[in-house]
């Protein structure tokens, strides 16, 4: 990077990324006007040129901000003796919510809408996201694997799989109503949907069919 392309960090670099932030995830990156963002950040626009050469770095940091902040806000507190068929439900349910949270979709909106022109930026957010929800269950599917409670060959695939049940319409739901978020019962509906799919190919098969198929 080129020193006229740096990015400088002041005392009230932080400051600038919320200003930044408000106004980008409110206007969209086009619709954003310097001037805007100076007056969220409380700042000079003198300031916000101090620490960003152009609109287009202080997006791409501001952006980078908010998905730091990811980090560790996907939780699952579900008992270690549960077992899937009481255990996956919840899980559903927490990923439908964790993804439909209306900050969360404000990112996912305009990291979609501005996928041509920040493409690098917008691939790892997505990746991101996939790998924050995914290192959270990944773990119970291996354990419930173990156990002998899911027959599942790839334990990875099958997270993203879940993920992506889970997930099923309710991304693109968004996209196309920007104005509502889905609401709880449509969230639950998803999930319990997803839930009972990811069941029925993941349990394994009672004993009496697997004898009824052995004995053909």
């Amino acid at each position: 990077m080129s020193k006229s392309q740096a990015v400088s960090q002041g005392r009230k670099f932080s400051q600038v990324i919320r200003g930044a932030t408000a106004i980008f995830l409110r206007d969209g990156y086009a619709g954003a006007s310097v001037d805007d963002i100076a007056r969220a950040a409380n700042v000079s626009k003198a300031t916000l040129y101090s620490y960003f050469p152009d609109k287009s770095r202080m997006f791409q940091e501001a952006m980078r901000a908010e998905a730091d902040r990811l980090d560790g806000g996907f939780t699952l507190d579900i008992p270690d003796d549960l077992h899937p068929r009481q255990a996956i439900p919840l899980m559903t349910a927490r990923i439908a919510e964790w993804l439909a949270d209306p900050d969360r979709v404000r990112l996912y909106r305009i990291h979609v809408a501005e996928a041509r022109r920040f493409a690098a930026l917008s691939a790892n957010f997505h990746d991101r996201v996939l790998h924050i929800v995914h290192d959270a269950i990944r773990p119970y599917l291996v354990r419930w694997v173990q156990s002998g409670q899911l027959c599942i060959e790839d334990t990875r695939i099958a997270a993203e799989q879940l993920i992506a049940l889970a997930s099923a319409g309710l991304m693109d739901a968004l996209l196309r109503d920007r104005q509502n978020f889905p609401s709880n019962s449509d969230i639950q509906a998803i999930s319990q949907s997803a839930a009972h799919l990811f069941l029925k190919a993941a349990l394994p098969a009672p004993a009496e069919l697997l004898l009824s198929a052995g004995s053909r």
